[in-house]
């Protein structure tokens, strides 16, 4: 039942709308309120509202294809770290490998927290705390090689949380957004007053027409806010590569 919610949850969203103002539509022809006479002019508004769509859609989709590569690379990066600190341990016994499977841990979590609030920056607070084992291993007179390679995935994760924050609190062009959104809205209105005969097909077209309009708003407010803590539609951008690096690294000190 759960996938399910998830799966139609913008659907059923967009249908209960759209069944409200079909029903708007038939009170408007019926008591003959309808006072627009349709012609190719209209026809031309809907195109144009759709092309402006497919506009806002190109660019929202870049950012959002973006996203879903975000946790691979911060999953590979953290296992990366933690093989680079088993090898240095096994040459340097007394390395202590706790501190960065702390740190790890720590920056998978606070990548899961950071979601939830905007403001917040507790993945890239711990992060920093790696700079702490690379200074004890070149203490110990550990390879470079190893501390370059840590240095580097370092750097990667940290990039890559930038791009995260970014993504998550700035909307792609907002005033291109909102005049999606009062171009649907003229068009809606448009709709209901319009005079189209026979009357089924009227509730045919509109129902249509406002189903597409109004999920496509939906779509753009996901898109623009790809990660989401409580995942409450199958289009946010899954996390579980995180939590599985996570539970890896746990149950490696475990043992």
């Amino acid at each position: 039942m759960k996938k399910f919610t998830k799966r139609w949850r913008i659907a059923i969203q967009t249908l209960s709308v759209v069944i409200i103002l079909v029903i708007i539509k038939a009170a408007i022809s019926y008591f003959d309120l309808d006072f627009i006479t349709v012609s190719p002019l209209f026809t031309s508004m809907v195109a144009g509202g759709i092309f402006l769509f497919s506009l806002i859609l190109a660019g929202t989709l870049s950012d959002y294809k973006e996203s879903e590569r975000l946790p691979a690379e911060f999953a590979a990066s953290c296992d990366s770290i933690y093989q680079e600190a088993l090898c240095c341990l096994q040459t340097h016994s007394s390395f202590n490998i706790n501190a960065i499977r702390k740190t790890l841990r720590d920056v998978l979590r606070g990548i899961k927290e950071d979601v939830g609030a905007v403001e917040s920056r507790s993945a890239l607070q711990a992060l920093e705390r790696l700079s702490e084992s690379t200074t004890e291993m070149e203490r110990l007179g550990v390879t470079p090689t190893f501390i370059v390679r840590i240095k580097n995935e370092q750097a990667a994760i940290r990039k890559g949380l930038m791009r995260f924050y970014y993504i998550q609190r700035i909307n792609f062009l907002p005033s291109a957004y909102l005049l999606v959104q009062t171009v649907i809205f003229l068009i809606i209105v448009l709709l209901m007053f319009s005079r189209i005969e026979p009357f089924w097909d009227s509730i045919v077209i509109v129902f249509f027409l406002t189903y597409l309009f109004i999920y496509i708003i939906r779509l753009l407010q996901i898109m623009e806010r790809p990660f989401q803590k409580e995942g409450l539609t199958r289009d946010d951008v899954s996390l579980f590569l995180l939590e599985e690096c996570q539970r890896r690294i746990s149950g490696a000190e475990e043992q």
